[in-house]
């Protein structure tokens, strides 16, 4: 007998303890990871929690002149009354996304909004309550957040006294009230609201949508045609998906248990890895699809010719050489040998062929059929292709944008840009687009092609004939 139906408040209020739940979620991995970075050195760890769970979802980070940190400082900061519009300040800027965060988030979302509907199968109405609730309690749990996002941080004095941009070098510390542990200048900090919410809003859509569409155990009334659409395309859907999850879950748990069984810098490794594992395992996978990714490190040159920056270079110890532009590109890079994107193609590869064979067994061959005309002896494995192909493409290309980053610091005064650095590390989204149609086609057919040889080849060995049973024939 099925379990008597709640109200679609019910199931609102569910959706909403889900949503709840893991933001709670990605709060204690984010508080754990800066535990583990020391994090607490330069500033307090609660805000700076507030700020990575944030960006988790989409949010920005920007930081600017901290008024009652350098305001009453040494030097230019003193006499033109700190982070003004007139004296010198610093800022900055981050757009990163700490996955780590998101997927332990996305886990705990979708394990609590579906533990129900594994059991009973909803309405389109409480389903959409069970959604709104979720999706409104993220979104208010998680601006909350992104308001409380707001503190100080103390600038490590690699970036003030042994700097080395063309703002100033180490005199630019001192300029700023820097030049010794009591005076390291501070800016401020904070989190845009507004992008956080959108974020929150496009988590939710995106963890529930691929759920519901992939979900083997929980059947949702998406309507006749997305049914339909469901079973030719959830398969491949569900298996790649599944796969990311698989690959960066491990790298995760392995890294944090290895950091945090050594102690010491590899508690540090630790905190990294429970930020930013599974984006390395996306950069890395999409390099094996041909996603050129480069990480780069430039100097952010004056803004007009700004001839305080001369000076400055001047006073600060212009002598010494400015550091050069650095890119490093990832198709250069070895391991062991063999060229690091020959090594990502080949794990890939492999990994994309299980995923096919897998999507193959799992898929009906009523819904794949090509998505062109052809009818020929092969159509069931090319309509698999065609398909597997598209879902990489789409997937590997959401973790490319997912898994880029950028942050930027520099030093202004009387109202512009006197220099600082930039860091970039990013792919290609069309070029991940483009290769992962190719490579995703390409093992899409290799897994379909072994799937039907395993399941079609003959026995080794004989099935054994029944036992004759004696006839009287008295």
């Amino acid at each position: 007998m099925p379990p008597p139906r709640d109200g679609r408040y019910a199931h609102a209020v569910e959706g909403a303890v889900a949503a709840l739940c893991a933001v709670l979620a990605m709060v204690v991995v984010a508080a754990l990871a800066l535990s583990l970075l020391d994090a607490g050195s330069v500033g307090s760890l609660a805000p700076l929690t507030a700020a990575v769970a944030s960006l988790a979802v989409g949010g920005s980070l920007s930081a600017g002149p901290d008024a009652s940190g350098t305001a009453e400082g040494s030097g230019l900061a003193g006499l033109f009354g700190g982070g003004g519009g007139m004296g010198p300040a610093m800022n900055g800027s981050a757009d990163v996304m700490p996955l780590g965060v998101t997927l332990v988030g996305a886990v705990v979302l979708w394990f609590l909004f579906s533990r129900r509907l594994r059991h009973q199968r909803p309405e389109a109405g409480e389903l959409a309550a069970r959604a709104a609730g979720a999706g409104a309690a993220a979104l208010f749990a998680l601006m909350i957040l992104a308001a409380l996002a707001k503190g100080t941080i103390t600038l490590p004095a690699s970036m003030t006294d042994r700097g080395e941009s063309d703002a100033g070098g180490g005199m630019l510390g001192r300029l700023l009230g820097g030049g010794g542990e009591a005076s390291a200048p501070t800016m401020a900090y904070h989190v845009s609201v507004a992008s956080a919410a959108f974020g929150a809003l496009l988590w939710v859509a995106v963890v529930l949508g691929v759920g519901c569409v992939t979900s083997r155990h929980v059947r949702v009334p998406l309507g006749g045609a997305v049914d339909r659409v469901r079973s030719g395309w959830a398969p491949a859907l569900g298996a790649v998906v599944r796969m990311i999850l698989i690959v960066s879950a491990v790298a995760l748990l392995v890294l944090a248990f290895v950091g945090l069984m050594a102690g010491g810098k590899a508690a540090k490794l630790a905190g990294a890895a429970l930020l930013l594992a599974p984006n390395a395992v996306a950069a890395f996978l999409s390099l094996g699809v041909g996603a050129p990714w480069t990480a780069s490190a430039v100097q952010v040159k004056s803004e007009g010719g700004n001839p305080l920056a001369g000076l400055m270079g001047a006073l600060g110890g212009g002598r010494r050489p400015v550091e050069p532009d650095r890119h490093e590109h990832l198709r250069a890079v070895s391991a062991a040998g063999w060229p690091l994107w020959l090594v990502a193609l080949t794990v890939t590869g492999l990994a994309l062929t299980a995923c096919a064979y897998v999507a193959t067994r799992n898929a009906d061959p009523r819904h794949m059929r090509p998505l062109h005309p052809y009818r020929g002896p092969l159509a069931a494995h090319v309509g698999l292709a065609e398909r597997f192909g598209l879902v990489t493409a789409a997937v590997f290309g959401m973790a490319c944008l997912a898994a880029e980053a950028s942050g930027r610091f520099g030093a202004s005064m009387f109202g512009s840009e006197m220099g600082g650095k930039e860091a970039r590390f990013d792919g290609s989204l069309l070029m991940t687009l483009g290769g992962g149609l190719i490579v995703g086609a390409v093992a899409g057919m290799a897994g379909s092609l072994l799937y039907r040889a395993m399941t079609s080849s003959p026995r080794i060995l004989p099935r054994k004939p029944p036992e004759e049973v004696p006839v009287d024939r008295r």
